[in-house]
Formats: structure tokens, sequence, C-alpha cells
């Protein structure tokens, strides 16, 4: 198994090979003895053995059954002899030698660690669309799994429109803005598992897009496009992407605040999702409707879980519409602090501030500074999902 097997998502179930351990061992550097010789042992009437044999790491030692008055010496870790029932810690026994002193026998059987008390042959490890984290990889392979089958990494081509963008370090004039949401929407899908495949930015020209969206379609698993998905004269996005193949444009416009203009579709088996050009809507609804439908292509669902926290400032937003509020968490002596980051979805400290999300449903009235919320993660490189 190669240690690059980490943050990859199981396409099958995996199973233990092996018992873990493989064998019955002692927990602790001492001797194994039978625990019904030395269970009255104490300073005051100590327990003599002799000394049979010694086990070591990587080997078994003594293979002849372990008899009355016998003791043999043994690792943490160490294989057990047969008829061990009990180990002596080398703290509570005197060496002689040839032979031991035994000071304190007594919980000897609580030393051993059985056959198989870890993990059974045969037990479910891991399940199909399980993210493989670092400690994940250590336990299969403790297991005897040498070989997984994963799926491949998703790529999703990365759409950004938009005569008026211009990258970073490029001369600004009036009426340019610069390009966000090529790095930030990058990122988040990265952070998400995927491999994205950013294109040149599109012009705002019908042909452009449309060449663009094809050939996008053609190299990637999903297609991501930020901009023109708003009902604005240029705003051709929904019409292209419904004339590219059935079954066409699922959704167009949410109930939900950043984000309105969002577009979910499919095209054959691919998910285009079209977002906001805005960055903080792109990314917000990148979270909370992209992810939940990229992360399919691994048929997996998301796993993120939330954060509990204290809201630190009223929320007070128009009722009739959800609303999904970037929040900055900070830890404190008494838990997490939730402070909202209010604002218009062109803000850019609301973007690069925000930690979490904190879903406001619609009718829910205002939220006061004090109440515990769920803030769920924005995702993240070390958070593997």
């Amino acid at each position: 198994m190669s240690p690059l097997a980490a943050a990859r998502v199981l396409a099958e179930e995996v199973r233990a090979v092996e018992d873990v351990p493989p064998f019955t061992r002692s927990s602790v550097d001492g001797f194994a003895v039978r625990a019904q010789d030395v269970r009255a042992a104490d300073d005051r009437n100590p327990v003599r053995l002799s000394v049979a044999g010694e086990v070591l790491m990587g080997g078994r030692g003594p293979t002849t059954e372990l008899q009355s008055g016998e003791a043999v010496r043994v690792p943490t870790g160490g294989w057990l002899p047969p008829g061990a029932t009990g180990v002596v810690k080398k703290e509570d026994c005197r060496d002689l030698g040839s032979a031991i002193e035994v000071l304190d026998g007594e919980g000897s059987e609580e030393h051993i660690t059985q056959r198989g008390a870890d993990v059974r042959a045969g037990d479910v490890l891991r399940r199909r669309g399980d993210v493989l984290t670092a400690a994940s990889v250590g336990m299969l392979s403790g297991a005897g799994v040498a070989d997984l089958l994963v799926f491949v990494t998703p790529k999703v081509g990365l759409l950004v429109t938009g005569d008026e963008i211009v990258s970073p370090g490029a001369p600004l004039r009036d009426g340019e803005v610069r390009d966000i949401n090529s790095l930030s929407l990058a990122g988040a899908l990265r952070a998400m598992g995927f491999e994205p495949q950013a294109y040149e930015r599109v012009p705002d020209r019908r042909d452009a897009f449309e060449r663009a969206l094809a050939r996008a379609l053609s190299e990637c698993d999903a297609v991501v496009i930020s901009g023109g998905s708003s009902v604005g004269e240029r705003d051709y996005t929904p019409e292209i992407v419904a004339a590219a193949g059935k079954p066409g444009v699922i959704v167009h416009g949410v109930r939900a605040k950043p984000g309105r203009p969002t577009m979910l579709a499919i095209v054959g088996q691919k998910p285009v999702i079209g977002l906001p050009g805005n960055p903080v809507s792109a990314l917000v609804m990148l979270e909370t409707l992209g992810k939940p439908i990229l992360l399919r292509l691994y048929d997996k669902d998301s796993t993120t879980l939330p954060i509990r926290a204290r809201l630190q400032q009223r929320i007070n937003l128009e009722p009739d519409i959800e609303h999904l509020v970037p929040v900055r968490l900070e830890r404190t002596d008494a838990g997490v602090d939730a402070t909202p980051l209010l604002g218009t979805s062109a803000q850019m400290h609301i973007l690069g501030f925000a930690d979490a999300l904190v879903d406001v449903p619609a009718g829910s009235g205002p939220i006061e500074a004090g109440t515990l919320i769920d803030a769920i993660p924005l995702s993240h490189t070390s958070s593997l999902r």
C-alpha cells in the first residue's frame, strides 16, 4: 500500500485480512506466568519461580507449554508461550537471573492482550466512499491489507466568465476588477478532494462560451461556471448549458442569499454548476449546493461535522428567504465564538475572514447574540472533507 493512498476515496469496502494483534501478547515488560501461581504473592509472601526462557521481539521464544512454577521473560508486545495466563510486571519482581521472586502478582491477567482483541480477520474496517486518513491507512496496513481500490480523482473544469476580470499583477483600468473566483473556487475544489482544471477566462461572447463549455465537458467529469447565470442581457449561461445536452438545466434560481441566481444542471452524466460572479456568493453556493452534488462523483455524502459555537452578534435578516451567513470562529476559554460577517456578496473581507457558514432558514426570525448555533466549516486542505 502506498502512503499516497491517504486522502483518496475508497471505491470498495475493505475488510481485515488478519487478526490484530496476530498473536496473544504481553502489554508490559515482565514475566509470563500462570496467573494462579502468583495471585497471592506480595512483598511479605513472595512467590519464587524458575526462569524457563526468554521471548525476543520478532521471535516466539519457548514453544513448550509453560509449567506451574515457571516464568518466561517477555517484552512489551512479546509473544506469550502456551500455558501463560498472566504477566507480572518487571518492577513487581526481584530478578535473580535463573529465577524471580514475585512481589505483587495481583491482576497479572490484565497485562495480556488476546489475539484479535483489536481487529478480527473479516471485520469491515472502511466502506466505499470513505476518505482515507493517515490513521486509517496505518490501520489497514496493520490488518494485512496490501491493495486498495480507490476512485480516480474527478477532474472538475472551472470556467470563469467576464470581460471586466483582470488577473492580479496586470494593469487595472476603470471598470475592471481583480480575478478572485479563479483562485478561491479552485482552492475550494481542491480542498474538497477534486482536481480543478482551470481554463482561460471566458469573454462575454456567446460563441466563446459555447466553445469553452464544450471543451470542458469533453475533458472533465464535471464543470463549475462562475458568472453569467443571472438575468442580464448577456447572462446566457443557462441557455447555452441547456443546449449542450439533456437533461439540461434542473434548477435556475434558489431562495437563498447570497447566491440566488445559482444554476444546477446535468449534461449527459456530468454535473454542471453555474455560480454567481460575486465572490462570496460563488464560494457559499459551491460549498452548500455544489459540494454535495460533486461528492456524488465519489458515491459519497459530505461528512463535514458542524462546530457548536456561541453567536457574538445578533443576526436579523429578511425573513422570507434562507440566509447563509459567513462567520469567523475564535476559540475561547468558554468554547467557540462565532462572529457574523455581514455585508454584500462582493465584499472581500467576508470571503477572506470566514471560517464557516451558519444556515438561517426562511421564516426563522432573528437569532440573538449568545445563542448556540451550528457552524458548518468551509472546506480547507487539512480537513480532508
